[in-house]
């Protein structure tokens, strides 16, 4: 029976990405637009790191996720004050939004004071993930369906367009098959019992925007410890 709303692709695709061992979100937020379905499975050894430093916390928001990727961690005996860190903002960030996001970092246990000011990170665990899968799942509109893929790997180590399995066949056998390739995106094809793929993505690591990646998998800790019962 053929699709007659872009929704009814949903729960194939997502069977087909849990069945590769990954936890999956509907309509995930990203800062140019909805992604239909991203899947993510974390690296265990580097879950444990993370609960070995007592670091159970999710990291809450994408400015947080950037600041922690600025001060430098233990092993580089090295650190950061504010200063410096309001510096690299520019003057564009208030520093008193620095100092009440650093404070959180260090309530929850991510960086430590070496001095009263003065930061460093007990890190060792980024990336904290194996994988992160986008799909946009389109009826129609491959040229909106390929943007907003390409969009994706903004994120995603592998993105995908979901398309019903008719018309996924269809390009593939077409010249648009060559601008998915190109630029390293993958054709799923979609039907009611299941998914198959059509053209394999480009896998990249790691993604073009490490600090979107990072707060994207942040988005799938707690499910994890949930499930982990850790």
């Amino acid at each position: 029976m053929a699709f007659q709303y872009e929704n009814q692709m949903a729960e194939p695709a997502e069977c087909w990405l849990r069945e590769q061992g990954l936890m999956v979100k509907q309509e995930f937020p990203t800062p140019w637009g909805i992604c239909d379905l991203v899947g993510c499975s974390l690296n265990k050894n580097k879950v444990r790191q993370r609960l070995a430093r007592k670091q159970t916390k999710p990291i809450r928001s994408q400015l947080r996720v950037h600041l922690l990727s600025l001060i430098p961690d233990e092993t580089d005996r090295a650190t950061v004050t504010i200063k410096q860190l309001h510096e690299h903002f520019g003057g564009y960030l208030d520093r008193g939004r620095i100092e009440l996001e650093v404070s959180r970092l260090a309530r929850d246990r991510f960086i430590y004071e070496a001095s009263p000011g003065t930061y460093f990170k007990r890190n060792g665990w980024m990336p904290l993930h194996k994988r992160l899968v986008a799909v946009e799942l389109k009826l129609a509109r491959i040229d909106d369906a390929l943007n907003q893929a390409i969009n994706n790997l903004g994120l995603a180590d592998e993105s995908y367009v979901g398309l019903p399995v008719d018309r996924a066949e269809r390009l593939i056998e077409s010249k648009r098959r060559h601008d998915f390739a190109n630029k390293g995106v993958g054709i799923l094809a979609v039907q009611r019992n299941g998914c198959k793929v059509v053209l394999r993505p480009r896998k990249q690591r790691p993604a073009g925007e490490k600090t979107v990646q990072a707060y994207s998998v942040e988005r799938f800790w707690l499910p994890y410890l949930k499930d982990n019962e850790a």
